[in-house]
């Protein structure tokens, strides 16, 4: 392809290269340089691509795309930009001849249910018969293929790559769903993706906000960053739908101001004021939730087997996207019915025997580990005891850590603080930013391994008690100063019992 092509859309402010010249590859890793490579200069927080160029050009790259007024060496061929990462997002999008352009591409964002929400959606949309793509947290999914997104999906641990995808595996992605006939691809964009600029280049057609609450402010900096950054995907987008609920929407809406908002609430004293509410909402403990979707249109009673006032909240976003696409009433109830719930949210492990019961979630957030032991104190029956298992992950926020433990201790019966990703950081002092927070005079223990710690829940789980494992969720990885090994909580959760119920 030629760099003319490439550089369609791209903002440039001088360029010292031939246009007509044939690229190979785009990378914007100088060691990935090949011959007749365009090399995209990227500013991280540990390293600026602007001091590798001499090696990609040394290993063959044709020219480099910086960022304006950076120094670069004497007769290196240029494209100058004024933001690098934005670029990179068009060159790529060009690359794959623009994807998303004929699909419906809805992007869901907020710091807890993102996941939830798309699932919920897909299930929506695949009942309605749409062909759908999910890129998001758990997987990329074509139609009911999975997209193996190598380096830059969920087998990388780089922030700007867990939830949405690097440019070249994001609109790579979108490529092969266009080439399998998609027809709406429903994405969760992350706030480092959206602070990043990956998805500029997208053909959005609608964007879901679920909530905000204190998280990635080790990236961000500050709360109102991390708004501003959820807020460039309303900027993105012509249409917006938000959980009005939600403390920062009003301040959300303020921030984009060319989205038109519809807003959707669960408090019955603002439905007349909500374009979408759910109404008459009622809890059926572990066996879900059940509600009356009312919008100015249409009116129709809603079930889901999935418990907790969050999938009220979630549920209430799916429906009103999918009402976007004029998806019917029946088709939604139908859906939703039979909706399993979502790999690590809530998850129910299967311990044939057990007399007790486990669930693993993702929760990795105050307020997600709030909502998840609310959620379990509201359906469990009466005198059983919930017993959590949790950690923080390393070379993250800090600051939550002690928020956590402080949750979980008011929340949970007995607590058992133990590693969750620490990464580089030594695992004790995670512990002990946890300790700070938790009330020494309710029953905690500290078991630094996870793998011992899942052994001696399992092991000294009663009958009637509720085992939550926390944090990881769908991971089926630990992360160490050593590096990155598998690790399923589940099938270690199940030798476990196994080993509990030998010793019998």
């Amino acid at each position: 392809m030629q760099l003319s092509e490439l550089l369609s859309g791209v903002e440039t402010v001088s360029v010292f290269a031939d246009t007509a010249h044939a690229i190979a590859d785009i990378v914007s890793d100088s060691r990935l340089a090949g011959r007749d490579s365009l090399f995209i200069c990227l500013s991280g927080t540990r390293r600026d691509g602007h001091r590798y160029i001499a090696d990609a050009m040394a290993r063959g790259a044709y020219a480099a795309v910086i960022r304006a007024g950076e120094s670069i060496p004497d007769g290196v061929p240029y494209i100058a930009v004024q933001d690098t990462r934005l670029a990179a997002a068009l060159i790529w999008n060009n690359r794959y001849g623009d994807p998303t352009r004929g699909m419906r591409v809805i992007a869901v964002t907020g710091t807890n249910g993102k996941t939830s929400v798309s699932y919920m959606l897909r299930a929506i949309l695949k009942e309605a018969g749409y062909k759908t793509g999910m890129i998001g947290t758990v997987s990329c999914e074509s139609i009911d293929r999975v997209i193996d997104l190598g380096g830059g999906g969920e087998l990388s641990d780089t922030p700007a790559a867990m939830t949405t995808p690097d440019p070249q595996y994001l609109y790579g992605a979108a490529a092969q769903m266009r080439d399998d006939g998609v027809e709406v691809l429903i994405l969760e964009a992350s706030s480092h993706a959206l602070d990043q600029r990956k998805l500029d280049a997208m053909h959005i057609d609608l964007a879901v906000f679920t909530n905000l609450s204190e998280e990635h402010l080790d990236y961000h900096g500050t709360l109102e960053r991390y708004l501003a950054a959820k807020a460039r995907l309303f900027a993105l987008a012509p249409i917006g739908i938000v959980n009005a609920g939600d403390p920062y929407a009003k301040e959300l809406e303020e921030l984009a101001p060319t989205c038109r908002f519809i807003r959707c609430g669960t408090d019955a004293e603002d439905a007349p004021d909500m374009d979408a509410a759910a109404m008459r909402i009622r809890m059926h403990g572990a066996e879900g939730i059940s509600y009356i979707y009312y919008a100015k249109t249409v009116v129709f009673r809603v079930r889901v087997p999935v418990p907790g006032h969050f999938t009220v909240e979630n549920t209430l976003l799916a429906i009103t996207a999918a009402r976007m696409l004029s998806v019917d009433p029946v088709t939604v109830q139908d859906a939703l019915a039979s909706f399993g719930g979502v790999a690590g949210r809530m998850q129910r492990v299967d311990l044939p025997g057990a007399p007790f019961t486990l669930f693993i979630d993702y929760a990795h957030t105050p307020a997600a580990l709030e909502t998840l032991l609310r959620t379990v104190r509201d359906v469990r029956r009466r005198g059983q005891k919930i017993t959590l298992l949790f950690g923080c992950g390393g070379d993250r926020d800090p600051g939550k850590r002690p928020v956590m433990g402080r949750i979980a201790s008011s929340l949970a019966d007995f607590v058992i603080l133990t590693a969750d990703n620490s990464r580089s950081e030594n695992p004790a002092s995670i512990l002990r930013d946890i300790l700070r927070g938790v009330n020494r005079e309710r029953p905690h223990t500290v078991i630094p391994d996870r793998r011992e710690a899942i052994a001696y829940a399992v092991g000294q789980a009663r009958a009637g008690e509720i085992l939550l494992f926390a944090g990881k969720g769908h991971e089926t990885y630990e992360i160490t100063a050593d590096g990155k090994f598998p690790f399923d909580e589940a099938e270690i959760a199940r030798a476990a019992w196994t080993a509990r119920q030998s010793k019998r």
